[in-house]
């Protein structure tokens, strides 16, 4: 059963930052003009690309904001304070999108006290390992929202506009991060509201990141990422 909009009226914005992604962002958008919620805005920032990323944006029918410099907490910001909704969500460029994931994804903002809704990652790769993965990651994710330390991802989370700009976005001083961005914003917002967890809600994403020389790097820079963002600094 399709879930209810968050309430009657309300508008939702959709902001995909993109670098150099010609080849992967028309599956991001094309599964996203699929999507069973079809009534809401999409941004497509271009983030200093070099290759035609801001011309696929708009061949899909996306607002593109285009950016000098690259960085991707400097383009989710943009992303967000050019969108018009009261609800913003974001994805990745290589992110694939279910049919359902916005429907599902804004589902929780029915409730006024939300300001936040995330939900997990899997890879595009198929397999026991990769499932095992995912499964652990969730229940991480759990754990750590307990905790008060909720681990939202880019490619797959929303927030209630409003609150987004009461805590001042994605800035730590007068900068925009370019790693953890997604989990500092999650624990500034708690501070304004409900920050809910949709476990079995998972944004699929490119493998990328886990190529045989990079996996081993990748973990490392995340394990680094989290335990600064999560335990050592404090929120703004």
């Amino acid at each position: 059963m399709n879930a209810e909009r968050p309430s009657s009226g309300t508008s939702i914005s959709v902001v995909v930052p993109a670098r150099n992604e010609q080849e992967l962002l028309p599956q991001c958008l094309a599964r996203l003009r699929e999507q069973t919620l079809d009534d809401f805005e999409l941004i497509v920032v271009d983030s200093a690309s070099r290759d035609r990323t801001a011309e696929v944006g708009r061949s899909w029918g996306a607002r593109v904001v285009s950016l000098p410099d690259p960085g991707v907490g400097r383009a989710r910001q943009a992303g967000f304070d050019a969108a018009t909704g009261a609800i913003i969500a974001t994805t990745d460029a290589d992110a694939v999108p279910p049919e359902d994931w916005l429907e599902r994804l804004v589902a929780p903002f029915r409730d006024p006290a939300v300001v936040c809704s995330f939900g997990t990652i899997r890879l595009t790769r198929e397999g026991l390992w990769m499932d095992a993965g995912q499964a652990i990651f969730s229940g991480f994710q759990g754990l750590n929202l307990l905790l008060g330390r909720p681990l939202c991802c880019g490619a797959n989370f929303a927030v209630r506009k409003e609150a987004f700009k009461d805590v001042g976005g994605f800035h730590r001083g007068r900068t925009c991060p370019d790693e953890g961005e997604d989990i500092r914003l999650a624990r500034k917002l708690q501070r304004k509201g409900k920050v809910v967890l949709l476990p079995d809600l998972a944004m699929a994403v490119s493998p990328r990141s886990f190529g045989r020389e990079r996996a081993l790097r990748y973990l490392g820079h995340s394990a680094r990422v989290y335990v600064t963002t999560c335990w050592l600094e404090r929120t703004r």
